[in-house]
């Protein structure tokens, strides 16, 4: 099922919607697996919507996933053990993973993904033609990728009513395009049902009110970064029932969980970015600084989206290494003039086969074997050099 000649963005929520309609009912045991960042909860929120209301049933198997489980080893087993008659995917680059993929394809049903981190000629030989694979960037459009919220939140107008907008602007903002000019039609939308959550903040550590609730709902993954405990998810999914946000940070009921985690992850950053400063590598005759951090990669993209924050002109890459492997987060100040997109395209260009890269506009990361840290540096720098 997976098609390559998709007409338009329309069309892509059009092959979703007849999935769900066609292959769920009553009674069909359904596995979500979502990426358990701000873009990834909320999609993985939307969905959940939808598939309840199609199996007249809760749905009791959620799997969320962190950034180092991208090889999905344990849920792997994990989804094994469930045999589910369904399983949908939402925010995760699995694209290459060919033996996950052909044993997904074999033991279930049905299986559905929605991506929009990486596309590429390969993921048509390793993409099985019984997956429904979804990725924005099939399109080919430049600077659209449309991030897994923005997928959840269309998917979710076909089936409901109520849109509850402000949940896809929490998962595009945590993805850094809420602000695009992609999305002008969803940013008016809150400004007249939500104007609060884009009013300018002064003497706050965030910008504003949905900036808050992103550093809140990603306080329960970089925090806690486990399939088992989603906080983030259940403090959304309340604050979706209530239809209001600001209950993500109210501090009430299931939500002083998530508030006491954004406490503790908010001294950690505080404490690596006080070090930060003696780690810089700052690049001759480029606008880059390059660090090095010991730290839980998980939290890398919050530090090197403070970094930035100093630094409006340059683009930041910060590294750490656990294990075999080392992963990275790269950021663009607002006065850079950088594509991250494009620089990450001519590091693909130059045969990195040690490990993959990807991103947006602003935002991107990378995850690599150690041994070819040099590899991955000098490609990096070649790229950055060529990029306009």
């Amino acid at each position: 099922m997976v098609h390559w000649n998709y007409l338009d963005w329309e069309e892509m929520i059009d092959a979703a919607e007849k999935f769900f309609k066609q292959k769920l009912s009553p009674g069909k045991k359904v596995v979500l697996v979502h990426h358990g960042d701000a873009d990834g909860v909320t999609s993985g929120l939307y969905i959940t919507r939808i598939v309840e209301k199609i199996t007249q049933a809760p749905l009791e198997h959620i799997i969320w996933v962190s950034t180092k489980s991208y090889k999905m080893k344990q849920e792997r087993a994990l989804i094994d053990s469930i045999s589910p008659d369904i399983l949908i995917v939402t925010d995760l680059d699995l694209g290459k993973e060919r033996d996950l993929l052909h044993h997904w394809s074999a033991t279930i049903d049905a299986v559905f993904m929605y991506d929009h981190h990486n596309i590429g000629e390969d993921y048509r030989d390793t993409i099985p033609h019984s997956i429904e694979y979804i990725n924005a960037r099939m399109l080919g459009y430049e600077n659209i990728w449309h991030p897994a919220s923005f997928f959840g939140y269309e998917l979710n107008r076909r089936f409901f009513k109520e849109e509850y907008a402000w949940v896809a602007a929490i998962g595009l903002r945590g993805d850094h395009a809420f602000f695009s000019d992609e999305y002008t039609e969803l940013q008016g939308i809150i400004q007249k049902e939500n104007p609060e959550l884009l009013e300018p903040l002064e003497g706050h550590d965030y910008k504003n009110l949905l900036e808050k609730c992103v550093y809140y709902v990603n306080a329960g993954f970089f925090h806690h970064p486990d399939m088992h405990e989603a906080t983030a998810f259940r403090v959304l999914a309340k604050a979706l029932e209530l239809n209001d946000p600001s209950f993500i940070y109210s501090g009430d009921d299931v939500s002083a969980d998530l508030t006491r985690k954004r406490r503790e992850l908010k001294e950690e950053i505080q404490r690596i970015y006080a070090a930060s400063s003696e780690l810089a590598e700052f690049c001759p005759d480029r606008e880059l600084i390059i660090y090095k951090i010991d730290t839980s990669h998980y939290i890398l993209g919050v530090i090197a989206s403070n970094l930035v924050k100093d630094n409006p002109n340059k683009v930041v890459l910060i590294l750490n290494q656990f294990g075999t492997e080392i992963s990275g987060e790269i950021r663009e100040g607002e006065n850079a003039d950088k594509n991250l997109v494009q620089m990450m395209l001519k590091v693909k260009d130059k045969d990195f086969p040690y490990g993959s890269v990807g991103g947006h506009p602003r935002a991107a990361g990378c995850l690599f074997d150690a041994e070819h840290e040099k590899d991955f540096r000098r490609i990096f720098l070649e790229a950055f050099d060529e990029s306009i």
